[in-house]
């Protein structure tokens, strides 16, 4: 583990976020949106140092308009108090700074103007990054959580459906902003959002297949709820996966084209299977 969170993690900034920053100097309000790039700063370093507490692997830090992505390896390969705790880390931070700034007005450090200011900011990036549209932290909680409800892949499926028509609520919002015909930044954020989750739709059998790479790797049995699935005889692998939840261990009750029960079998000899025949699962739709 590396001694300090943040040693080894390159920042990358999305062209998005220079458009913002270029809007915000046209506008006059440099110094503000300066003050909110330093807040997203904080804000992703209390994710990386959340992941770093678990040993996670965190490769880089992606500076986005809305705020920031950290990328980090483990995403649906660990524990889901731990996705939970990390995505919740970032919004944690807001709150210690908002402990900061009236500790520094009462000691006559800032003015009453500044300090509401920036009250303001860390209150605008924790709630809006609390909402439930991944790649955000709200989303990524909401993903975290319909895992102990569904199985994964429709878990990861939903995510990203109810994700997209969120976002399309915030891109008609942007129109329908008080005082003004069209709120650009808004409508630029709820577009990014849209598209990065209609893209990780379209690759979802990566993190699937992660998951599944995890479960077949694992060197002990985890102390998961055993979750009893019924399958048919010959049934396509595709289906049977399909049904896996993340955090329970899975025996399934093969049957006959009759009914009868032929077999109990564990998970294991599914993942085996899977991946020592590839050809004859894969190509899912």
């Amino acid at each position: 583990m590396n001694k300090f969170p943040w040693h080894g993690v390159e920042v990358r900034i999305h062209p998005l976020f220079w458009l913002v920053i270029f809007l915000s100097v046209w506008t006059g309000h440099f110094l503000e949106i300066f003050t909110l790039f330093v807040l997203v700063i904080v804000h992703e370093l209390g994710h990386v140092t959340a992941a770093w507490v678990y040993g996670w692997r965190v490769e880089s830090m992606m500076l986005l308009p809305f705020g920031g992505v950290a990328k980090i390896d483990e995403w649906g390969t660990v524990s889901t108090r731990e996705e939970i705790i990390v995505a919740l880390a970032g919004p944690f931070y807001h709150i210690w700074m908002i402990l900061v700034s009236y500790l520094f007005y009462s000691l006559g450090l800032w003015t009453e103007e500044w300090m509401i200011y920036f009250i303001q900011g860390n209150l605008l990036i924790l709630f809006f990054n609390l909402l439930p549209i991944y790649p955000l932290d709200g989303g990524k909680v909401l993903q975290a959580v319909l895992s102990y409800w569904i199985p994964y892949r429709p878990c990861i499926w939903w995510t990203h459906v109810i994700s997209m028509a969120l976002s399309g609520v915030l891109l008609l919002f942007s129109f329908l902003f008080p005082g003004q015909f069209l709120h650009l930044p808004l409508c630029i954020i709820s577009i990014f959002l849209f598209l990065a989750n209609w893209k990780e739709m379209k690759q979802m059998h990566i993190q699937f297949l992660r998951f599944l790479l995890t479960r077949y790797h694992r060197r002990k049995m985890d102390p998961y709820e055993i979750q009893s699935v019924t399958v048919r005889q010959g049934e396509p692998l595709q289906n049977v996966f399909n049904q896996w939840y993340k955090e329970r261990y899975h025996v399934f009750e093969m049957i006959s084209p009759q009914g009868e029960t032929l077999d109990l079998i564990p998970e294991e000899a599914f993942l085996q299977e899977y991946f020592q025949n590839p050809s004859t699962v894969f190509g899912w739709k």
